[in-house]
């Protein structure tokens, strides 16, 4: 069963664009800003303000 996960995403000062994911499992709004809020750099990771609107998960 897998799952079609689309939604409108602000990264910290970029702006707004869209995202369309294909996965096995169900994904809530709050656990997409997780997995987005966080940002590999140089020096390890950091966190980034995420926004989401218009959060959509369907299964396919």
């Amino acid at each position: 069963m897998a799952y079609k996960i689309t939604a409108e995403v602000k990264k910290g000062w970029q702006a707004w664009g869209t995202v369309v994911l294909r996965r096995d499992s169900r994904l809530t709004e709050k656990g997409l800003i997780k997995t987005l809020a966080t940002v590999e750099n140089s020096f390890g990771n950091s966190k980034v303000d995420v926004l989401v609107r218009n959060f959509e998960c369907v299964r396919v």
